[in-house]
Order: C-alpha cells, then structure tokens, then sequence
C-alpha cells in the first residue's frame, strides 16, 4: 500500500503514461490525416482535439485517481507529533 504522499508522486508518471498512450493514437491518425492532404489533415485535428483528447483526458484522469485512491492506505493517526489521548482524558474533571 501507498502512503498519502507516495500517491501522489505516483499520479504524475501514471498520468504520462495514460496520455502518452492517447497521444500515440493521435498520432497515427494525424499521420493518416496529411496522406490524404491538408485540409483534411485539419478537420481530423479538430475531430481528434474533441472526440479523442477532450474525454480521453476525462476518463484518464478519474481511472488514475482512483487507482491510486485504491492504492493508498488511510492514515488514522495525524502526522502532527500530538500524543493519543488515553480513554480517561475525554472526560472533563472536576
């Protein structure tokens, strides 16, 4: 398990990944879209920046979050160096 702080070092190279692999994609396609010429390549720009980036990003970014929510111990104890109160200590004393 994943201590609050190694989480979120981990969201950063979990999110490259994730858009890298959207990127490729992009790529290809953008690759297709100048072999047929360039006013087609620029309507497939805009076509990709909307159906593929916009709600790629959207989904990655929630499946990464909760990966590394998953991942990720509840600390219970604040990291504070305040001492636990003992059971008595909750009452008030006259």
């Amino acid at each position: 398990m994943l201590t609050p702080r190694q989480a979120r070092y981990a969201f950063l190279p979990l999110m490259l990944i994730g858009l890298t692999a959207l990127t490729g994609i992009a790529a290809i396609a953008i690759r297709q879209g100048l072999a047929a010429g360039s006013g087609e390549f620029w309507m497939l720009a805009w076509v990709l920046a909307f159906v593929l980036a916009l709600p790629g990003a959207m989904v990655v970014l929630p499946v990464v979050s909760a990966l590394l929510r998953h991942a990720t111990r509840l600390e219970t104890v604040p990291v504070a160096g305040e001492k636990i109160p003992a059971a008595g200590q909750w009452s008030r004393q006259p």
